[in-house]
């Protein structure tokens, strides 16, 4: 009998460890389709982000390089390196989406070919100083662009492409996509509104809205060392604006001019000298970046201005060629003196 107790213990545990593993391999099944159910939880959980506002910061003159027969105001280039010109800016530039600039001046090696009282030129390597600053775009339309003449403008043409650096004017047109939001940039040398230049800025406009949403406008115009805009500048920018333009900036004066609110957009008639190789010495080394804030809600967008007081130099006493923010009452003063240019146009921004 004992034989037959051990045989049906021996056969109890056997069918025990089998039916163990049946109940183990069961419990693992629903383990398998749980990838599947988190997929579609994720996929129910998706939203939509919220547009982060396009940060655009314009400057006025920059003239890397100097003029026949002065001074070599870029020598600064050999000690320092590219980096040091903008260097001062740089952290406003690397923080928002498009730093635009006008570029007064080739950068070639061509000898300058145009009898002028101040011819200007720039090293083809000066490009490094706009890559080294976080600079994305230039306007080429000023009245420097051919003092190398067209073999001068178009190594320039070349040299910014090989540098992955846009530009507008002269018969070009730029576009550039931020988060979504495209914008349009033109360029033009504005010194009469004349029928002429009124119907190619309205077509160049119309053509480019077509592509973009948002349109930019600079123009080289207005009198030398002039605190105020003349006439020309103020219908030619109204009728730019009444175009489809949504911001116009303006250079060429070489001092800063005052900020209109018209229709709802921005002018900016003149932004006085940034990183300028022309001169020295400027009696007047006052100028400012004006940053535009962007924004989409419900399909409009809004333009958000700010000014950020700047001095050409980082000194008071010469042209050390290193544009540089200023504080305090500095600060204030030009904040007074571009909200006073301001006061003769019936709207303006806050310049608190």
């Amino acid at each position: 009998m004992s034989k037959i107790f051990q045989l049906i213990f021996i056969l109890t545990l056997t069918l025990t460890i089998f039916g163990c593993g049946k109940t183990e391999t069961t419990k693992t099944q629903p383990a398998e389709s749980e990838p599947e159910q988190s997929a579609e939880s994720e996929s129910k959980s998706e939203t939509t982000e919220p547009f982060q506002p396009v940060i655009i910061s314009f400057v006025g003159d920059c003239t890397l390089g100097t003029f026949q027969g002065s001074d070599n105001a870029f020598a600064y280039y050999w000690q320092y390196g590219a980096e040091y010109y903008l260097g001062n800016v740089k952290n406003i530039f690397s923080a928002d989406d498009i730093t635009f600039v006008n570029l007064e001046g080739p950068l070639t090696e061509h000898p300058q070919v145009l009898q002028k009282q101040f011819p200007m030129r720039g090293e083809p390597k000066y490009v490094d100083i706009l890559k080294a600053g976080s600079v994305e775009i230039c306007n080429l339309s000023n009245n420097h662009i051919y003092d190398c003449g067209e073999i001068g403008f178009q190594d320039t043409v070349d040299l910014l492409k090989a540098n992955n650096i846009k530009f507008c004017g002269e018969n070009f047109s730029e576009i550039i996509e931020v988060r979504g939001m495209k914008i349009g940039f033109l360029g033009y040398q504005g010194w009469y509104d004349e029928p002429t230049l009124r119907e190619k800025v309205s077509a160049d406009i119309n053509k480019l809205r077509e592509q973009t949403e948002f349109v930019i406008v600079e123009y080289h115009w207005g009198i030398e060392r002039e605190y105020t805009s003349i006439p020309d500048q103020e219908t030619l920018a109204h009728f730019t604006i009444d175009s489809g333009a949504d911001i116009v900036v303006g250079a060429h004066p070489h001092v800063v001019e005052g900020i209109e609110l018209y229709n709802g957009k921005l002018i900016a008639y003149s932004l006085g000298n940034f990183c300028f190789g022309a001169n020295n010495n400027p009696s007047d080394k006052d100028t400012f970046i004006l940053q535009t804030t962007l924004d989409r809600q419900e399909g409009k967008i809004t333009i958000t201005p700010k000014i950020i007081p700047c001095r050409i130099s980082s000194t008071t006493s010469y042209n050390d060629f290193c544009p540089t923010p200023v504080t305090g009452s500095e600060a204030q003063r030009i904040l007074n003196k571009v909200a006073q240019a301001s006061s003769i146009y019936p709207q303006t921004i806050n310049f608190q």
